[in-house]
């Protein structure tokens, strides 16, 4: 067990990202043209809340989606895509070697059969095209700041687990299969990897030599089964495993980094080892805090301009044209109740700090020593509630009626027209659902479920419509953003244009004062 935590640790040690030796040519962009570009990527990330480890490989997928819209050759592709990240600070300035363009045009240039492909598969060529960029802008992701310690990490990870999960027989699954779902979850788990990111990973697991510029009879082969490599790929991705192991491994992450020539003595040390992992779940714990008040401030803000908006394009014009009066009380329930809802949600969630730095002490001595925990054994079966299923579902299609019938009925008791009625009901669903899931964010730092009392329970059982409700309706309100596409579309392609001008503009201006 130490053994592999001292690789472990060498592999969190190894340097990422590419950087220039000395004398070689770099890529170089002018302070206003990087400027622009940071200002509008502030801008977007304030309409569009993303996850900060998400934010460069979103950006790229945005290039790539541009570039390959437009009449760019796709071996032009990287030279600019690298000056865009590095306008954007993605990338540092004056230290990416322009020698890194000729590395990164092969990757690029292998997707354009995949590409090709994707036109002459009918009704499904669009999903299956952005299925290519997203695994291309992970791959070029993965390319400019390869995640050497993150992959140790869930190697490491998958390892460990490997021994700790109970399948139950009843799944008709392949121990091929079982491996390749935990290698997934776990990666989704530690590194809150998006879908993106699995379509690639999964496909490396399936053609390990596909990173980099990859063979012409690989090539063909992805190209020519497309199709079904994507619908198996998917298939895999979509099943649900869970595990508490990547936290610890987190708080070790931390415990190594910090001093890593002292690490192998503090695992001879357990009650050294213990202080370490509780500073550095304190610590953690205070980025946590830091990074959710973050996130509730952007999230109520944008919804309060989001509803304010909304209140005078739709609900004013409406009381005025059709009702021909305008109640001011429900007009303001609809704008500002639901920025509260989710300020409340969110602000009085409460971490059991004492608790759970016990329970990381105790679960991380196990790990290492490799002994059982609790924690560390996850039982993983096929849900089944037999004859129970029919009820349970009569049940819940009463309480969703009880639900949203009782708050339809108060709030047309307090003057509210259909038109804000159901505004008040579509984001009372989503915002509910926003919150519940702030909430479980705790997950990232908590180790144990937290109990739930009557209250919580009873909550819980109400407000299960509405959360349901709120999810369904998020999984297809998040694709119809006219904002993001305006920003995208309207905005994005001109201003990068301008940022282009603006960079050659300083350039000229440079060279002409050479020149003199």
């Amino acid at each position: 067990m130490s053994e592999r935590l001292l690789r472990l640790a060498s592999a969190l040690l190894t340097p990422r990202g590419i950087k220039a030796g000395a004398g070689e040519e770099v890529i170089e962009v002018s302070a206003p043209a990087s400027t622009a570009a940071v200002l509008y990527e502030k801008v977007r990330r304030t309409i569009d809340y993303q996850e900060e480890h998400l934010l460069r490989r979103n950006a790229i997928l945005r290039i790539l989606k541009r570039f390959v819209g437009s009449d760019m050759p796709l071996e032009k592709m990287a030279a600019n895509l690298l000056q865009e990240l590095v306008w954007a600070r993605y990338l540092p300035n004056k230290e990416v070697p322009t020698s890194f363009i000729n590395e990164l045009k092969p990757v690029i240039l292998k997707y354009e059969p995949l590409l090709r492909a994707s036109d002459e598969l009918g009704k499904d060529r669009e999903a299956i095209f952005h299925w290519i960029l997203d695994v291309m802008s992970t791959e070029i992701e993965y390319a400019v700041a390869p995640p050497y310690g993150e992959e140790a990490v869930v190697s490491y990870m998958y390892e460990e687990m490997r021994g700790r999960v109970y399948w139950d027989p009843k799944l008709p699954l392949t121990e091929e299969d079982r491996d390749l779902k935990l290698y997934i979850a776990i990666h989704q788990t530690l590194l809150k990897s998006n879908l993106a990111t699995m379509r690639f990973r999964a496909l490396t697991l399936y053609y390990p030599d596909w990173p980099g510029p990859s063979t012409p009879s690989r090539i063909r082969d992805l190209a020519e089964n497309l199709e079904t490599i994507i619908q198996t790929i998917d298939h895999q991705i979509n099943h649900p495993v869970t595990n508490k192991l990547g936290l610890l491994l987190h708080a070790l992450r931390d415990v190594i980094e910090k001093n890593p020539e002292g690490f192998p003595a503090l695992l001879a040390n357990p009650e050294a080892l213990d202080r370490e992992i509780s500073k550095a779940l304190k610590k953690r714990t205070k980025r946590f805090r830091v990074r959710l008040r973050r996130t509730v401030v952007r999230a109520v803000v944008f919804l309060f301009l989001t509803k304010m908006l909304l209140a005078l394009m739709i609900e004013v014009p409406y009381d005025l044209l059709v009702v021909k009066e305008t109640h001011l009380v429900p007009l303001f329930i609809n704008v500002l109740f639901h920025p509260f809802f989710l300020a409340f949600l969110s602000l009085t969630i409460g971490i059991p700090e004492k608790k759970n730095t016990a329970e990381y002490q105790s679960a991380v001595r196990a790990l290492i020593v490799g002994t059982d925990h609790d924690l560390l054994n996850i039982r993983i079966k096929r849900e089944s509630f037999g004859a129970w299923s029919k009820i349970f579902a009569v049940v819940y299609v009463l309480m969703f009626i009880f639900t949203y019938g009782g708050i339809a009925a108060l709030l047309t008791n307090l003057d509210f027209n259909w038109l804000s009625v159901t505004m008040f009901l579509f984001f009372l669903s989503l915002v509910t659902f926003f919150g519940i899931r702030i909430r479980g964010s705790t997950k990232e730092i908590v180790l144990s479920d937290a109990r739930k009392g009557v209250v919580g329970s009873l909550f819980d059982i109400f407000m299960l419509p509405i959360v349901r409700a709120g999810r369904w309706m998020s999984l297809r309100v998040a694709k119809i953003n006219v904002f993001i596409y305006f920003f995208d579309f309207i905005i994005e392609a001109p201003l990068k244009v301008a940022v282009r001008f603006i960079e050659s503009w300083v350039a000229f201006v440079r060279e002409k004062r050479e020149e003199i």
